[in-house]
């Protein structure tokens, strides 16, 4: 015969369950001329530019260009906006947080919608190719708060 799950075990295990469920979730990968930006609807076409929003529901949102993934961040709370990744340039496809994330803006580079914006692994990878891209080193946390971009909406 079997015993019966005491009830606080039972709940320990569904919390367990719950918290697999729902956390954790990690960037989707791009199927290229399929998927569409989360913020402008174009077809997403290149793989060295975008990124991605897990959301807090478990949904996610893929964008074309860092310019579009900053106007969603931009536009959205920070507790809706979940986790966000870039592109790596130098590894098309291959997803960093932002948080640890380098930007190079203003580079010689024209993405999908004309923006001239690109992320890599880390600052230290964006500063290296600074020289051969052009632009200015910047962190997400920067971006976020540069002004001066702010109104660049290229939609």
């Amino acid at each position: 015969m079997r015993r019966p799950v005491p009830p606080r075990r039972f709940a320990i295990l569904a919390f367990a369950l719950l918290l697999a469920a729902c956390g954790g979730r990690q960037p989707e990968p791009i199927v290229l001329n399929e998927d569409q930006c989360g913020y402008c609807r174009m077809t997403i076409s290149d793989a060295r530019f975008g990124g991605e929003a897990v959301l807090p529901t478990g949904r996610v949102l893929k964008f074309d260009s860092p310019e579009c993934m900053l106007s969603f961040a931009r536009s959205t709370s920070a507790e809706q906006r979940g986790d966000l990744y870039i592109i790596d340039l130098q590894h098309p496809g291959t997803f960093v947080p932002v948080a640890t994330a380098g930007f190079l803006q203003g580079t010689t580079m024209q993405g999908p919608m004309g923006g001239s914006m690109v992320g890599f692994a880390s600052p230290a990878k964006a500063e290296e190719q600074r020289t051969m891209l052009g632009g200015r080193v910047m962190t997400w946390t920067e971006l976020l708060a540069d002004t001066a971009s702010a109104g660049m909406g290229h939609h």
